[in-house]
């Protein structure tokens, strides 16, 4: 089908469309017809506006050096030991906190996600943001087994709120520039968009389950990222959109 693009030079509206319909079959989309628009100056959007990526090198978390015997003293265990520590990654110029999605591996980062494991010690890492900064908050556990240090990737997407438009601009092309919708639409911008070739998968559903005591987590791409030996469910994780940035 064609692409349409339309700008309307009285009430300044500005669409993108895919099919040869009349225009003012769009003037005031409806929930309906958002899969046929590529853009409308009316639609709220969010542009990727940094992207960080980093490695951040956790430092080793040690067993507990008192144990303690089980039933009947049949066993031996070492003692739980349980802390956090907070990491600044880098620092960002919005001065506000803003949207971002961070992602681990190839898909999106859940709160609380385990990025290691040795026996039934664990390291678990969250992404927060401030106005100032992106931090990673890591929540660790030990229980036989010492944790050894461990280098992790991390990326972050942080994306600017293109809720309102701005200026007087309607529509403005030159070689290297298009711009259109008061700004909403520009090619200084990337956004987030669903592909079948994707940057990184994401869901809105929930990404872990906890059956008897255990605990399986599931990534939005379909990655079966923890099941705990004593896990009894059956959580098959949320359905993922494929999106490039």
């Amino acid at each position: 089908m064609p692409r349409t693009l339309h700008a309307d030079g009285t009430t300044g509206k500005v669409y993108i469309y895919n099919n040869d319909a009349a225009p003012s079959t769009y003037e005031t989309p409806t929930g309906a017809q958002l899969g046929d628009l590529h853009f409308h100056s009316d639609l709220s959007y969010l542009g990727n506006a940094q992207a960080i990526d980093i490695t951040l090198t956790h430092p080793e978390r040690t067993r507990s050096s008192s144990t303690s015997k089980g039933l009947f003293g049949s066993s031996t265990y070492y003692n739980p030991r349980q802390g956090t520590e907070t990491f600044d990654l880098a620092s960002h110029g919005f001065r506000r906190v803003v949207p971002f999605i961070p992602v681990y591996g190839e898909s999106q980062m859940p709160s609380g996600t385990v990025v290691q494991q040795a026996g039934e010690s664990a390291r678990a890492v969250s992404i927060f943001v401030t106005g100032t900064a992106i931090r990673a908050f890591e929540n660790w556990v030990t229980f036989d087994d010492t944790l050894p240090a461990i280098t992790r990737r991390y990326r972050v997407f942080l994306f600017e709120t293109l809720f309102a438009p701005s200026g007087n601009e309607s529509i403005r092309i030159e070689p290297s520039l298009f711009r259109a919708g008061f700004g909403k639409l520009s090619t200084a911008y990337r956004y987030l968009r669903e592909s079948a070739a994707p940057d990184v998968f994401v869901t809105a559903g929930k990404t872990a389950d906890v059956q008897s005591g255990g605990l399986k987590v599931v990534l939005p791409d379909g990655t079966l990222a923890l099941q705990s030996a004593t896990y009894t469910g059956s959580f098959t994780g949320s359905p993922g959109r494929g999106v490039r940035i």
